[in-house]
This record gives structure tokens, C-alpha cells and sequence, in this order.
């Protein structure tokens, strides 16, 4: 009887002690949030990494920027938890931003992004971008003109395809995915610390593998993004006489196989609004010239693709499920240098200025 007695009272007492919480987890007030972060460095140098950190005052909220180095990211990684007055959560953070000389370095490149995706703290779905720019000035200027807002950057590469369709992110996961592919180049948006705005849009650098294979301007991001069957509303473009606006936009592939030369059909269809035009021109030479700049500016962005070997548009992909898996790895050197695209503009005006 004693002796159930004893196992009542320890039970009892072991449930006390399991609802009174977690002893180890820290309140919102005494964790520092870092929302930016940047890379650079590597190699025999060590790596740098800066955070962008908000900071809760009594009366207000300010943030900073800190930096430190070390051989490895870990170590630097425990070096902020360790000198910090609060306990670092990096569970908040919605943007990474790499300096390019290090992503130019392939080996760098891939550790990295394998251990973001190893590193749980850091959630897979933070947005990656690539700077030419000192990495700490990106982040100041982010800081001074953002601060404790700077989660408001993570919009600035989503503004959807009404809004900025040359822009559009990428995850961590998503270059992690193109690591283990064979017919799949990642872009990575290229941007720089802004003048009057947080951050200005260079283009984008395409990761091969996780190498730094190329750099593209705006206007090629924007065609990638259409071959990634998003639309292109609102695209403000231009024509030496005439301006317009796309309204709306839709793009049809049909691929075929035959001995062992991919073909593609890709029939892209704009509808424009004309905003203004020079005097005498008429809408059928505007129809008929932009149709003509769209698809020189794909062939020439095709051309150069299929010469450095990067399949910036994608294409690999549709042919996986007419290619055997086995070959699938030979997509880059049997198949896409013999790839050939008939790409046709359809314009459609909707409206006259």
C-alpha cells in the first residue's frame, strides 16, 4: 500500500513538472530575429556574414547590421550566438544575399547551399540573391531604409506577374533541386544597393549545377519567366516609335524526339495596349516590329544559351518524360547543342492611345 502510495506521488509530481513548460525556450523579447543575411568571403580567407538584426527597445524599435568571420559557416554562425546579449533565432530570415565572387566558386556554392538545407534553423524557402556590391553595404542600406520593416524586401521579389514580371525569386530548396538535375539551370535574381530605392534589379545569374555560368539583363529574365508559364501583365516595353503595355500574355510548347534532335513549337501570344506612338504610325507596323523584336530577342538569348551550354530556358525539362532517364544526364552534351526552336509572336492590340 505504501509503496503505491510513492508511485502516485511521483507520478503526480513528474506531471507537475511536464506542465509547467518548456525550460529551455526563450520569450519573444529576449530572442534577436536576424530578417537579412549575406555571405561572402570563403576559401583561405574565411567566410563573412552579416546579419541584419532588429533590435526592441523599450519605447521603439531600431535594428543593426553585425558581421563576423571564420573558417566555416557554423563557427560564425555560433560566434553570433555566443557574443549576443539575446538568443539568435534564425528562423525569421527571408533573404540571403551572396556576393558574386563567391558564387563564382562552384565547390563554395554547392557546400553552401547543402548545408541550408541541412541547417533546419534556416527555413528552405528563403529567397536567394546575388550582389557585385559589398555584401555589408546591401544590408546597411537595406537597414537604413527599412530597419525593422525589412521583412517588407521579401515582397520586393514577389510583386507578382501584374506588378514586375521581370522579377521572380528563388529558393534555397529550388537551387538544391537544380544540384541534383541534369536538364535543369537555376537563375538567381542580381541586384545592388539602390540610390533613392532599398535594392535596384541588374538581372539575373544562372547557376549550372551550382556554378556561376552566366549573367542576363531584365529583358532575358522576363522571356525565362514566360517559359516558366508565368505572364507577362503589365510589362511596360518599347519600340523607337512607339510604347505599349502588355495586358496579357500566354505561352504553347510542343516538343517532339526524332532521331535524337529535340524540336520545339513555342507560339507566345501578347496582348498589348499602345500608350503612345509616333505620328503616321500605324497599328499594324507596330503589331508586325514588336513581334519581330520579341523573337530576335529570344533567338539571340537561345544562341547564346546553346553556345556557353547553360539550357537557361529550361527546355530540358519537357523532354525528360521522351528522353530515357539513363540519358538523361547526356541532355547538355547529346541533346541540347541539336535542339531546335520554331518560336512565333502573336500580337494582339487591344486598344489604340
Amino acid at each position: 500500500m505504501r509503496k503505491s502510495r510513492q508511485s502516485k506521488l511521483l507520478i503526480v509530481m513528474l506531471s507537475i513538472t511536464f506542465l509547467s513548460g518548456c525550460w529551455d525556450i526563450k520569450d519573444i523579447d529576449k530572442r534577436s530575429l536576424p530578417l537579412v543575411m549575406g555571405i561572402s568571403g570563403g576559401g583561405s580567407q574565411g567566410f563573412q556574414i552579416s546579419l541584419q538584426i532588429p533590435i526592441s527597445q523599450k519605447s521603439s524599435q531600431e535594428s543593426r547590421v553585425v558581421s563576423g568571420k571564420g573558417a566555416n559557416l557554423t563557427s560564425v554562425l555560433e560566434q553570433f550566438r555566443m557574443n549576443s546579449e539575446n538568443a539568435i533565432d534564425y528562423s525569421q530570415i527571408r533573404l540571403i544575399i551572396i556576393h558574386s565572387e563567391f558564387a563564382n566558386n562552384r565547390d563554395q556554392m554547392v557546400k553552401l547551399i547543402k548545408f541550408l538545407m541541412d541547417f533546419k534553423e534556416i527555413p528552405s524557402n528563403v529567397l536567394l540573391a546575388i550582389t557585385n556590391d559589398s555584401v555589408e553595404k546591401v544590408l546597411s542600406n537595406i537597414n537604413n531604409k527599412l530597419g525593422v520593416n525589412a521583412t517588407a524586401i521579401y515582397g520586393y521579389f514577389n510583386k507578382g506577374d501584374a506588378w514586375a514580371p521581370e522579377i521572380f525569386s528563388t529558393a534555397i530548396w529550388e537551387v538544391y533541386q537544380s544540384l541534383l538535375s541534369y536538364t535543369k539551370d537555376i537563375p538567381i535574381p542580381l541586384v545592388r544597393s539602390g540610390e533613392d530605392t532599398v535594392i535596384s534589379f541588374e538581372g539575373y545569374t544562372i547557376l549550372t549545377k551550382g556554378k556561376a555560368s552566366e549573367v542576363i539583363g531584365p529583358n532575358e529574365g522576363h522571356l525565362i519567366n514566360l517559359f516558366h508559364n508565368n505572364a507577362a501583365k503589365r510589362k511596360l516595353d518599347s519600340l523607337d516609335f512607339s510604347s505599349m503595355i502588355i495586358t496579357n500574355s500566354s505561352l504553347q510548347n510542343k516538343v517532339s524526339l526524332k532521331n535524337n534532335i529535340p524540336r520545339v513549337s513555342s507560339d507566345l501570344i501578347l496582348d498589348i495596349e499602345v500608350l503612345e506612338k509616333d505620328e503616321g504610325v500605324t497599328n499594324n507596323r507596330i503589331k508586325d516590329e514588336y513581334e519581330r523584336l520579341i523573337e530576335e530577342r529570344f533567338y539571340q538569348l537561345l544562341e547564346k544559351s546553346q553556345a556557353k551550354n547553360i539550357d537557361i530556358f529550361g527546355f530540358g525539362q519537357q523532354f525528360r518524360s521522351l528522353i530515357p532517364y539513363h540519358e538523361l544526364r547526356n541532355w547538355k552534351n547529346d541533346y541540347y547543342p541539336k535542339l531546335k526552336v520554331d518560336f512565333r509572336v502573336h500580337v494582339n492590340l487591344n486598344k489604340e492611345p
